[in-house]
């Protein structure tokens, strides 16, 4: 585990100390940022674009990033939404797409994802060079964040 991840880990962490001690949270917020939920969300993207004919998507750390930090607000909100997509993107890319949920599991969400024709779209756009994928943990709920950009 490197330094950024434990620094985001106990920052994850101080929110929800935060929360529980306003009194307004019923859970606890953990989060699998760079753990094997995150690989096996990023492994079933390249899986289906492999089983599809298509390239494989390189993982880009500023989209990473924003994935992770999204899903952190989602889980802490209890919730899933669509971010501003341009916010935390970087300038390098012409196109931009994002796939959102949650669910009992990444395989589930990921499930959930492939069954939705515009999710479904996003993972399998030939025009995507690069993703970046988030996950945070919130009440045993997986909160699954995927950008694509071309």
């Amino acid at each position: 585990m490197d330094v950024g991840t434990v620094r985001h880990r106990s920052g994850v962490a101080r929110l929800a100390a935060i929360l529980l001690l306003l009194g307004g949270a019923t859970f606890l917020v953990t989060s699998c940022l760079s753990s094997s939920d995150t690989a096996e969300s990023a492994a079933l993207v390249n899986s289906e674009r492999g089983r599809a004919g298509l390239g494989l998507l390189v993982q880009d750390e500023t989209l990473n990033a924003k994935a992770e930090a999204w899903a952190a607000q989602m889980a802490a909100a209890g919730r899933a939404s669509h971010s501003d997509l341009s916010q935390g993107s970087g300038s390098n890319w012409t196109r931009i797409a994002e796939n959102v949920g949650k669910a009992g599991s990444v395989a589930e969400m990921h499930r959930l994802f492939m069954e939705s024709p515009k999710h479904r779209d996003a993972i399998l756009n030939s025009g995507y060079a690069r993703f970046g994928t988030g996950i945070a943990v919130a009440d045993g709920q997986y909160y699954v964040v995927q950008v694509f950009v071309k």
